[in-house]
């Protein structure tokens, strides 16, 4: 059976598929998955076991760039779906655009989620909607989705799923010095979404004095200013490892050798649980009950505006989740 996942926008979204996914593939072991996503998130999806193969869409471009080259890219995109023989599409975006693409794939199970409050071109499906449930976290709600296709039920994901390829595993344990490592992730796209660099610098000195943890600092290369202001906070920054231009793989692996993970809430923050590592995670303007971190082990802690989250709790709930982490969890 080849199965097509159909998945856009962010990497915190498509990262919150990946467990519906892997439900899907340990299900139907011998179907065929494919996932249609973003290019930015491509990378992520390729390195899910789940997924057998993954095409990527610059679909921004094709949004806003010209209007005749949109039509020849989506033509071309139609084609190729239609050539690849899908027994079954799955739309877990449901915008127009997938709607039509799910319609015009030739599938003959078409299933779709009916996202609330938004179009849903219900001809182009064959199965009856998923309706959209707010109240559900949204890797739940991707699960419900999945579900719907027969002889699919959701599995218990305690491990990780997602595999790092050993050149990159080797990489990123010699990437920092070596011992358990607290892994911060400081960065987020918003500014209200991020905690204050002397905070983070805080957690970080009571991890090396009390915890005897080697600290990875990990922002982006648009943002790196902010991992340079947790060094110059901190009293050891001779104990912290900067990181400011990763690439996705790179930056799963870090986080994968990592015993714990605190983070802003933003996309790389659910690579934790997608990793099986503790996750912390810093809540402001977010919704925690759509988006927290999923691991069974996992917290979060939300302050609006995001200063109001105190150092003082950050270290509380990192202490305790160190101390119960299990040493095995670090790749």
């Amino acid at each position: 059976m080849k199965i097509l996942a159909i998945r856009f926008a962010r990497l915190g979204d498509v990262i919150l598929l990946l467990p519906a996914l892997t439900s899907i593939k340990r299900s139907l072991p011998d179907s065929l998955l494919t996932l249609l996503t973003g290019h930015r998130c491509a990378p992520i999806a390729e390195l899910c076991p789940a997924v057998d193969e993954v095409i990527s869409v610059d679909r921004i471009a094709m949004r806003d760039g010209p209007v005749f080259r949109a039509m020849m890219e989506a033509k071309k995109l139609v084609s190729d779906i239609r050539a690849r023989h899908f027994d079954a599409v799955v739309d877990f975006h449901s915008f127009r655009e997938t709607n039509l693409l799910t319609a015009l794939s030739g599938a003959r199970f078409r299933l779709g989620m009916r996202r609330s409050g938004a179009a849903y071109l219900k001809g182009c499906f064959n199965q009856p909607p998923v309706d959209e449930d707010k109240t559900l976290h949204v890797s739940e709600m991707f699960q419900r989705v999945a579900a719907s296709l027969p002889g699919v039920v959701r599995h218990g994901l305690d491990e990780s799923i997602l595999a790092i390829p050993d050149p990159v595993k080797r990489w990123a344990e010699q990437a920092a010095a070596p011992g358990s490592r607290l892994t911060l992730y400081v960065d987020a796209p918003a500014p209200d979404r991020r905690w204050l660099p002397q905070f983070f610098a805080a957690v970080a000195d009571h991890a090396v004095e009390n915890l005897g943890a080697q600290v990875l600092v990990i922002s982006s290369s648009s943002n790196a200013q902010i991992a340079d202001a947790v060094r110059k906070s901190s009293h050891h920054s001779d104990r912290l490892s900067l990181f400011q231009d990763l690439n996705l793989s790179g930056l799963a692996a870090l986080i994968g050798s990592s015993r714990l993970l605190v983070s802003n809430d933003t996309g790389p923050m659910h690579l934790g649980p997608a990793l099986a590592v503790p996750t912390l995670g810093l809540f402001s303007v977010g919704l925690p009950e759509h988006f927290r971190p999923t691991g069974r082990h996992d917290r979060f802690l939300k302050g609006m505006p995001i200063e109001r989250i105190s150092v003082e709790s950050v270290i509380r709930e990192t202490c305790q989740m160190w101390v119960t982490a299990c040493p095995g969890l670090r790749r």
